[in-house]
């Protein structure tokens, strides 16, 4: 059987919320496709597709998925029990890209066996260093891929000219995110600087906030990898809070602001010792922040491009479908 043979179904829920997972998960059946491979987005509502970003990606619906033996369903971290029961002796492979959720659907009568320990799955594909080791700890004999995530530099493109604007997503810990923020506007700390909210807009439009906003607040936790604190580094935005885990690889205290998760009041100094930093400076001379901002978006640029993301997904499946072309 040729490797290009086999069709890489990836199952994805129909979310009208804007999700990075979600994104990455057309973006990689659009490197595939690209590549030669047969790659297609599953979808459970017919006509459905994510609207929230530019898009032409190979959209199915489960109700025409045919799956055949040389076929593999590319799944969720946190669909695997369920999908277990319904698709025995078909391929998969789980895309986890946040492994705290590993174990988020199961129950204490539960076995996790039931999917990462089946033969039916050839691997897991994860996105950061610490989901890696998270998976290889848990299941020792499961084969696992890392995928490093690209960032777009042209959506997240550095600039100097910034607003006095601190941005942050309050999606994730949300009662961390208004408990620092009100300690904040309590204080009178924020001088000219506004708090933006990011919620519920679209790609363009959450990129076109972070990319204004001199500083970008990060409160998510648990983590698999970390996108937004990462484009607004790539954007030349000055990060303070939380990597989540998964972000410790690119959370560097060279050039950004790490902090423990709940240190609400260090959290809160922080971003009042940072504000004070630059209203300090003044509007000319803008050297020490522009420096790290600058080493962040370098950072991220070289780490995390477009086509390192590229050549990991068709270099992972390449060895997927090899892997199983040899049993």
């Amino acid at each position: 059987m040729g490797s290009h043979e086999a069709k890489l179904y990836f199952l994805s829920p129909d979310t009208v919320s804007p999700s990075g997972g979600v994104r990455k998960i057309y973006r990689h059946v659009d490197i595939l496709n690209a590549r030669g491979f047969s790659a297609q987005v599953v979808h459970w509502q017919r006509e459905f597709r994510c609207k929230w970003f530019e898009n032409q990606t190979t959209v199915t619906y489960q109700s025409e998925v045919d799956l055949r033996e040389s076929d593999y369903l590319v799944i969720p971290e946190m669909w695997q029990p369920v999908v277990a029961e319904t698709t025995k002796g078909f391929k998969k492979v789980i895309f986890n890209q946040n492994a705290y959720y590993t174990f988020c659907e199961y129950f204490q009568k539960d076995d996790p066996s039931v999917l990462y320990g089946s033969d039916d799955v050839v691997g897991a594909i994860t996105v950061s260093e610490d989901s890696v080791r998270y998976l290889q700890y848990a299941f020792p004999k499961l084969p696992v891929f890392r995928v490093h995530y690209g960032i777009n530099t042209e959506l997240f493109q550095f600039t100097r000219d910034k607003k006095k604007q601190i941005c942050f997503m309050p999606r994730k810990n949300s009662e961390d995110a208004r408990q620092v923020t009100y300690i904040l506007k309590a204080r009178n700390a924020l001088a000219d600087f506004e708090l933006v909210p990011i919620n519920n807009l679209s790609e363009q439009e959450a990129a076109q906030v972070i990319c204004e906003s001199q500083i970008f607040l990060s409160f998510g936790y648990p983590e698999g990898f970390g996108l937004p604190p990462a484009e607004a580094m790539a954007s030349g935005s000055i990060v303070i809070g939380y990597h989540g885990n998964g972000g410790r690889e690119f959370f560097k205290p060279e050039f950004s602001y790490p902090i423990e998760v709940g240190d609400i009041i260090g959290f809160a100094q922080t971003v009042e010792q940072v504000i004070q930093e630059i209203m300090q400076q003044g509007d000319r001379d803008l050297d020490a922040i522009e420096k790290k901002a600058k080493l962040a978006s370098e950072y991220i640029s070289q780490h995390y491009s477009l086509e390192r993301e590229e050549l990991d997904v068709v270099e992972t499946w390449s060895q997927i479908l090899s892997m199983s072309d040899s049993l």
